[in-house]
């Protein structure tokens, strides 16, 4: 109601509320019209935003997936001895057997300490995990201890000990090499522990892993890759003369206890024989004072032969034209390599199943019933309503929102073309045809059903062809060197998937890929338009409506002059 205007007073006896309201039915039902458009847009754009999502997820997991070459042609590898070998054959491999001769085993360069154990400054400290007590005899530790409070920060900050680790073949391109050192605040303030080195050593970059095991006082150190090229070198650089190196000062004795150090870890090569079997060296390593030398221990080369061919590995792995074995012992197997034919009939029955879902889906979509009667409630009327009323309704009012959709029939049709249609790149004639293999279809919608009896007879007498109906590109490349597809030639999962794509890209341009309308789609700028419409006609309708009560407002007030003017006349009269 206007603000400017009393009703009533004058006597007119008129309901200016309900004549406005009167007045406005014809604008209300002019911007309810945008207003359920918009509606109606925003619940299609939602629509089209889940099938977008759906098929774009089929066709970019769902076929894809199906298009490996594991899944089109999985073959199967067996072992005559499967405690000598195992292998796994990739879609490649040719079927065939091989003979596989396990010559030795690869093994890690690996040191551990011995059965004499670590060694300490005194049997008082045998269990101690501290380098302090690992590096100096008793008298020399106590010797430190008591006079370490009086050193200068400067030979405190001193290295006490430093040796160099690599893990590759010494001097080679590839190898990695990292300095471990610790300084005699490392020793006495802070401590360090066998634990600390092994940390050290795990993060300095190197392919070399370092544990210490308190339960049995053991440390060691373990490369990472096997093979005889991938060792542990373990260098001690005679420093003595020459205490500062890289602008680190050094103490004229840290060669010497970096030897203690490693010498008293009582190191000792783990070997291994061709057949696998593992043993400790009995002499540990050892470091002779005085001098720059570096100790290596290596792995060792597995080898086998294959079909007559040898080849090393520096794993249990080996690779040999689409195979892949894993070596386990000494000795000789055959190895079988064939199509996995249950492997493969179980891919086909999910991609019929698959593909059913997604169709289906799509179907339903397209044939759902609309329901005339249901049109987009106006907030006047879900006013009137419940929540639950309201959620009914609306379910009925967006059913069959793209019912014989454009769009949506393409790609349907483009499905079930992609199945019937042969495919003339097949190698054999025979089995051209998703019918030739036992896929048909069962209802007058596309839906597919699958004759198994039919498919592995056709895996039987041609598995190649199978996989050529299923796969092939269709790629063809011109006299000048320009590469198309041919449809006719194409794969059925390839069609399938292009004949999605190109429709997910129509899809992308009309509805976006969202519920936002402001992507820039068809659909989405004509939401954007609706939205602008509205607003510019609520203007208009609340200017219409101040004019209708301003209309009222100069009539009663007319009315109100015109009765005082009756009643002055008649006074005068009387």
């Amino acid at each position: 109601m206007s603000a400017t205007g009393i009703y009533g007073l004058s006597g007119s006896g008129i309901d200016v509320d309900s004549m406005v309201k009167v007045g406005m039915m014809t604008k209300q039902s002019q911007y309810d019209k945008i207003y359920k458009q918009e509606v109606k847009n925003e619940w299609k754009k939602e629509a089209y935003s889940d099938l977008y999502k759906s098929i774009n997820t089929f066709n970019t997991t769902t076929l894809s997936g199906y298009n490996r070459s594991s899944k089109t042609s999985p073959m199967l590898a067996s072992s005559s001895k499967e405690d000598v070998v195992t292998a796994v054959a990739n879609a490649d491999a040719a079927s065939m057997t091989h003979t596989v001769t396990v010559s030795s085993l690869a093994s890690n360069a690996y040191l551990q300490t011995g059965d004499d154990g670590i060694k300490r400054s005194s049997n008082t400290k045998s269990k101690s995990i501290y380098l302090k007590d690992v590096i100096y005899s008793g008298s020399e530790l106590s010797t430190m201890e008591s006079s370490y409070n009086y050193l200068a920060d400067d030979k405190k900050s001193q290295i006490a000990l430093s040796f160099t680790l690599s893990d590759g073949k010494s001097g080679g391109s590839d190898t990695n090499s990292t300095t471990i050192s610790f300084t005699y605040k490392d020793l006495f303030d802070s401590q360090v522990t066998l634990n600390d080195l092994a940390s050290k050593i795990n993060t300095a970059g190197v392919n070399v892993q370092a544990s210490y095991d308190s339960v049995n006082d053991s440390f060691s150190l373990y490369q990472k890759t096997g093979g005889a090229d991938n060792q542990i070198n373990l260098t001690v650089e005679n420093l003595t003369d020459d205490t500062t190196k890289n602008g680190k000062s050094y103490s004229p004795e840290s060669d010497n206890l970096a030897r203690t150090l490693l010498n008293n870890l009582h190191l000792s090569k783990v070997e291994t024989a061709a057949d696998g079997t593992q043993s400790l060296s009995k002499t540990p390593i050892s470091f002779t004072d005085g001098a720059t030398e570096t100790i290596s221990t290596e792995g060792v080369d597995g080898e086998a032969i294959i079909d007559g061919k040898s080849y090393k590995t520096t794993s249990t792995k080996l690779s040999v034209a689409n195979v892949t074995y894993s070596l386990a012992s000494k000795g000789t197997s055959s190895v079988t390599v064939s199509q996995d034919t249950d492997a493969l009939v179980e891919n086909v029955k999910s991609f019929v199943e698959d593909y059913n879902k997604m169709l289906d889906s799509l179907n339903d979509k397209y044939y759902e019933t609309q329901y005339s009667d249901y049109d987009v409630l106006t907030k006047s009327q879900e006013g009137k309503m419940t929540q639950e009323q309201i959620t009914k309704w609306n379910d009925k009012a967006k059913s069959g929102l793209l019912y014989h959709d454009q769009t949506l029939g393409k790609i349907i049709s483009s499905m079930r073309e992609a199945l019937y249609t042969p495919v003339t790149s097949v190698s054999n004639d025979k089995y051209n045809t998703m019918m030739s293999i036992g896929i048909t279809s069962s209802t007058d919608q596309g839906h597919i059903t699958l004759d198994e009896t039919k498919l592995r007879k056709a895996l039987a007498e041609d598995p190649s062809a199978v996989r050529e109906l299923f796969s092939n590109t269709g790629d063809v490349t011109s006299s000048s060197g320009e590469t198309t597809t041919d449809y006719n030639q194409e794969g059925v999962l390839n069609r399938v998937s292009d004949a999605l794509y190109t429709n997910l890209k129509t899809m992308k341009t009309y509805a976006g890929t969202s519920t936002e309308s402001g992507d820039g789609s068809t659909l989405g700028t004509l939401i954007e338009n609706l939205k602008t419409q509205m607003s510019d006609f609520k203007t208009q309708m609340d200017a219409f409506e101040e004019a209708l009560y301003n209309k009222y407002d100069a009539m009663e007030t007319a009315i109100q002059q015109l009765s005082v003017q009756m009643g002055y006349v008649s006074g005068s009269t009387s």
